[in-house]
């Protein structure tokens, strides 16, 4: 059990909001005795694919998974080049590794989000991330890859509900992965996550790599598997996600209210004559703060959780290569934010911050 007044991650004040209606879809899955492969992986397969508009969705057993099998369905191998972010987690580079190939790192911008790419570069492919739920310039990224006729995938992770000019992430990618690990938007009580596509053939290769190459050509696969009880817990949260989304953003706003002068990582959402153009999924609370390793112990000892995400570059043995992702694995802090976070915790966590800088 957690000794902290505030936890990072609120997913179990998701869970006291639902409790029966979690609970109730959890047990019929196990009362019917079909724990795999259902009618629920079915339909909640075909409501993220209908909701983001792709003509397909696969169900995985976790994000990391979805990102390698993205990378094998578009034909990539070991002798390929992949544009990575320098900064952002692990399971991009990882997918890329695991598949043999050789990520190409370039540095972030101040936001941590991939930026301009060199007309230079000599790539296969761009794996990219909308870190911490704000939007990349995803008509940069995009022109890159189009120029040259190479795929893009896009870890839409922490996206889930962001926007770009009327495209949701999940549908910025050639291929598009969405993880449903408890820290995200959508979370479930476990692992999972979904791959996007439109593509009939990547849709046939993934759908078989998650299952030992069954019902393929292929001769190989693997086991990741979602299974039945959090797809069906994941149909009702997906129900209630646009109120959800809501909460995270009333959160952010009163975090900006309460500390206006610090600087934080933030996606302001630009209105254009008809629309607003960028909208954040607003799935990271992150302050860029001097003194950061004091700040955090400083408020661990107010019983207030926190997370650095992420202390080193992906690209850790080229140091001095990536000076925007370098200082943001310096001074980046993660603060709560998560719906059924009270406005009174809000107020308590910035009243401590403000505090530790005699603000």
């Amino acid at each position: 059990m957690s000794g902290y007044k505030i936890k990072f991650n609120g997913i179990d004040r998701l869970y006291n909001k639902y409790s029966w209606r979690l609970t109730k879809r959890a047990k019929e899955v196990w009362e019917s005795g079909q724990v795999l492969q259902g009618s629920c992986q079915a339909e909640l397969e075909k409501v993220i694919a209908e909701h983001y508009k792709r003509k397909y969705a696969i169900a995985v057993g976790s994000a990391t998974d979805g990102l390698y099998f993205a990378l094998k369905s578009l034909g990539l191998n070991s002798q390929s080049k992949i544009v990575c972010p320098a900064f952002g987690y692990v399971a991009m580079s990882g997918a890329i590794k695991r598949l043999g190939a050789k990520p190409i790192f370039v540095d972030v911008d101040k936001n941590g989000n991939l930026g301009t790419l060199s007309v230079g570069l000599n790539v296969d492919a761009v794996l990219y991330a909308n870190l911490f739920g704000n939007l990349a310039d995803y008509n940069s990224i995009k022109g890159f890859c189009d120029t040259r006729k190479i795929p893009l995938i896009e870890d839409a992770a922490q996206s889930m509900g962001a926007i770009y000019k009327k495209i949701p992430a999940g549908k910025l990618g050639d291929i598009s992965v969405f993880s449903f690990d408890p820290m995200k938007n959508l979370p479930t009580f476990g692992t999972g996550g979904m791959v996007l596509t439109d593509s009939e053939a990547h849709y046939t290769h993934i759908t078989s790599l998650r299952r030992h190459g069954f019902g393929t050509i292929y001769n190989y696969g693997y086991n990741s598997l979602m299974s039945e009880d959090h797809c069906n817990q994941l149909l009702l949260l997906f129900d209630k996600f646009k109120s959800l989304q809501k909460k995270r953003k009333q959160i952010a706003s009163w975090y900006s209210e309460l500390l206006p002068d610090l600087n934080f990582i933030r996606q302001e959402e630009t209105t254009g004559i008809f629309r607003k153009t960028t909208i954040s999924s607003y799935h990271k609370l992150v302050l860029l703060a001097d003194k950061r390793s004091d700040l955090q112990k400083h408020l661990e000892s107010h019983g207030i959780e926190t997370k650095i995400h992420y202390k080193r570059t992906l690209d850790s043995n080229n140091f001095g290569r990536y000076p925007n992702a370098e200082r943001l694995c310096n001074h980046a802090i993660s603060l709560p934010i998560y719906p059924f976070l009270k406005e009174e915790e809000v107020e308590y966590i910035c009243k401590t911050i403000k505090a530790f800088y005699g603000i």
